[in-house]
């Protein structure tokens, strides 16, 4: 996602449209590849979805459009792929796309208005036969993945965005973020049996992604005001019910087995780092994974089982995006041209 404080600067660049990518011929197979997500310009119902071969690193661009004749909406925050179904959660459109997770056809297009207002949702997560949608409404929407209908809504606190999941848990970030500099500060612990809230923890300013470890306890990207409040990584303890900040420079996560990927893009001085933390024992291993200047603008990470790893940049928010790879000591692989905004991907193996 684009951070609250730049959809206003993006909103003044909409007349500077870049060329479409060119569009390629759909992959005869979804197999050892992965599938991107490229956010586009808010309110330029851009949003892309690429396909990379790892075979030979070959990049299929506009997928959702070749496939099913219409573009993908506006604003895509999320991908995920649940059971045989890929979601897509797209906040300008105010909608989930749900698709064949083996073809990308479209199966439903899950309308998030009520009372005909648009619920802008964010982020999503799963439990059991459920997925839980955060919204800028305030509320975590429940859908039912077999009938992909809305069941039920959940109230939580000012602009839910992250969002995971452990045992009979929900855990939801509260940004607060369209009141900036006003925002919120909390994380809701949410019972999926009662759908209560039944715990509230205080991280800090912003709160935008979290996930939990093995022993369900939750790690939270504190955003502040991008300021003299910086963004970084928080710790709770959800069986002392206390928070800790870590003092580790974060703006998204990456959880690979007990291993947490942490990617900062420095929004003053335009620096990327890539840090990595040991879940089990609480460390931070390494700081510094990457040379200074491997990236231009780290909008996100995603780890493989080998420790190569794969870093979004979306190369100033205005032009075409590449994924980079660098392998587990930090050496760039390769880079390859996407779309717009890349943030979010899913691993076919």
């Amino acid at each position: 996602m684009l951070y609250i404080k730049w959809i206003a600067i993006i909103a003044l660049l909409v007349a500077c449209k870049k060329e479409a990518l060119p569009e390629n011929e759909t992959p005869h197979s979804l197999k050892n590849g992965l599938l991107v997500l490229n956010e586009g310009l808010f309110q330029q119902n851009n949003s892309t979805l690429t396909w990379i071969d790892l075979e030979d690193n070959s990049a299929t661009s506009s997928l959702f459009l070749n496939i099913n004749n219409r573009p993908l909406g506006d604003t895509g925050n999320d991908l995920k792929r649940y059971g045989g179904k890929v979601y897509v959660v797209m906040n300008g459109s105010s909608i989930v796309e749900v698709m064949n997770a083996y073809t990308l056809e479209s199966i439903k297009q899950v309308s998030l208005t009520y009372s005909q207002q648009s619920q802008q949702p964010r982020s999503i997560a799963f439990s059991g036969s459920k997925a839980y949608i955060s919204s800028y409404d305030g509320f975590v929407n429940i859908l039912d993945t077999a009938s992909l209908v809305i069941t039920d809504r959940i109230a939580v606190g000012n602009n839910p965005e992250g969002l995971t999941t452990h045992g009979n848990y929900l855990y939801v970030a509260n940004s607060g973020g369209l009141n900036f500099p006003n925002v919120d500060s909390t994380v809701y612990q949410i019972n999926l049996n009662t759908k209560e809230v039944e715990n509230s923890f205080h991280v800090g300013a912003n709160p935008g992604q979290v996930e939990s470890d093995s022993q369900g306890n939750i790690y939270v990207v504190k955003r502040g005001n991008y300021g003299n409040d910086p963004s970084e990584l928080v710790y709770i303890n959800t069986g002392s019910n206390t928070v800790t900040q870590l003092g580790v420079p974060a703006t998204s996560l990456h959880k690979k087995g007990e291993l947490l990927y942490i990617s900062y893009f420095d929004y003053n001085t335009q620096q990327s780092s890539v840090a990595l933390y040991d879940l089990s024992n609480q460390t931070l291993v390494n700081n510094s994974l990457i040379a200074a200047g491997s990236i231009q603008t780290l909008y996100g990470i995603y780890a493989f089982e080998n420790g190569d790893f794969m870093c979004f940049d979306a190369q100033g928010f205005t032009n075409s995006g590449y994924l980079k790879r660098f392998n587990s000591s930090g050496n760039l692989l390769n880079s390859i041209s996407v779309g717009l905004n890349p943030n979010k991907l899913i691993h076919y193996e």
